[in-house]
């Protein structure tokens, strides 16, 4: 038996050449699954296993008895038949994979083995060539390809609904923040014709405004429209602050802050709050030295913003009822952060902290 190790078309190839075992072998490739066919050296059919009938749903080798092999397949596969019996002439091996439908129609894949059996003399005697059926493996292979091109396809269409949906929030964002900047100064300038006391209020209303707007253009720059950077957000607005306020509003952030970001709308809050805070600064504080902003971290998933200035004495009680619209205001937003406000005077120095949470979803990166 240790000579019949190995590929079984080859040791018939052998045995008909040099006239050895070839009965024995005859019988052992009757049993194999694949469909063994011999072919005459001019590629008619010659000979097919019982099982190669069986997988070809052919009743009766007579009726292809003596017929071209090629004729057996679609005309889509006869340059690959014609080629692999011309190698096969010239004495060399070959295979290929091919579609080829059963006598009564039913599809089949194949994996197809062509080999030369020369005579003794060296003459070509026959074409042994071997079929088999791998049409499960074929389908399997087909499902996949559709599959992932059907994903493929399907994550097409999400990103292009996704580009269109950024853009159109781009333009949203970018038409809002225009309609923000004007109506910011359309107050200021409101706010040089009045007397003193309605000049405050208007500016203190295109300052919130402008607040707002520095927000939408923070989103038009960010990459994510959901989310955006703290840091570049709270410089924009401490320049714009130091700008209208005439001051000089120094941010200062702690290590670990880098890369805290938060969801858009919370980050409208935060602006809004930190406008009341310096604003409020500015207004009630003592000499001309800088605000300072800090922003630090007291815990994975939470922050804290402080606002100092240079003051005369804490912060004066108000009798309930009675607080004025900019603490109604960042106590409203806090609260939207999870947040809490507190107020602490110290050395000269009043400090504004909002302790809160940047966001839902591990926002401090």
């Amino acid at each position: 038996m240790g000579a019949w190790m190995g590929d079984p078309e080859d040791h018939l190839a052998v045995s008909l050449a040099g006239g050895g075992e070839t009965d024995l072998l005859l019988s052992l490739l009757a049993a194999s699954q694949d469909c063994v066919k011999l072919l005459e050296p001019d590629g008619t059919l010659a000979f097919m296993s019982v099982n190669g009938m069986r997988a070809m749903e052919v009743d009766s080798f007579d009726s292809i008895a003596g017929r071209p092999w090629p004729v057996l397949w679609p005309a889509a596969a006869h340059g690959r038949l014609q080629e692999a019996l011309s190698r096969a002439r010239a004495g060399q091996k070959s295979s290929f994979e091919a579609a080829c439908p059963t006598a009564r129609g039913a599809p089949r894949w194949w994996h197809v083995s062509v080999i030369p059996i020369r005579s003794a003399s060296g003459a070509l005697h026959k074409i042994l060539a071997a079929s088999r059926d791998i049409t499960e493996r074929v389908l399997r292979e087909q499902a996949q390809q559709e599959h992932a091109a059907s994903l493929e396809q399907a994550l097409a269409e999400k990103s292009d609904l996704l580009a269109q949906r950024d853009f159109l929030m781009r333009e949203v964002d970018h038409r809002v923040k225009n309609s923000l900047a004007q109506v910011s100064a359309i107050l200021r300038l409101q706010a040089r014709r009045a007397p003193p006391d309605v000049r405050r209020a208007l500016e203190e209303a295109a300052q919130r405004v402008a607040a707002i707007a520095r927000v939408h253009e923070q989103l038009q720059s960010s990459d994510d429209l959901r989310s955006i950077p703290v840091l570049p957000l709270l410089e924009r607005l401490c320049a714009e602050f130091a700008l209208s306020l005439d001051r000089v509003i120094t941010l200062a952030p702690e290590e670990g802050t880098e890369r805290m970001v938060m969801p858009s709308e919370r980050a409208s809050a935060l602006s809004i709050i930190l406008g009341e805070l310096v604003a409020n600064a500015v207004r009630h504080g003592t000499g001309t030295g800088p605000v300072i902003v800090r922003l630090s971290r007291t815990s994975p998933a939470t922050a804290r913003l402080s606002v100092v200035n240079a003051a005369s004495g804490p912060r004066p009680t108000v009798q309930t009822g009675r607080q004025g619209l900019g603490t109604t205001i960042c106590q409203t937003y806090a609260a939207t952060l999870d947040g809490q406000l507190d107020w602490h005077f110290a050395a000269g120095h009043l400090t504004a902290t909002l302790d809160f949470t940047p966001g839902k979803n591990d926002c401090l990166r």
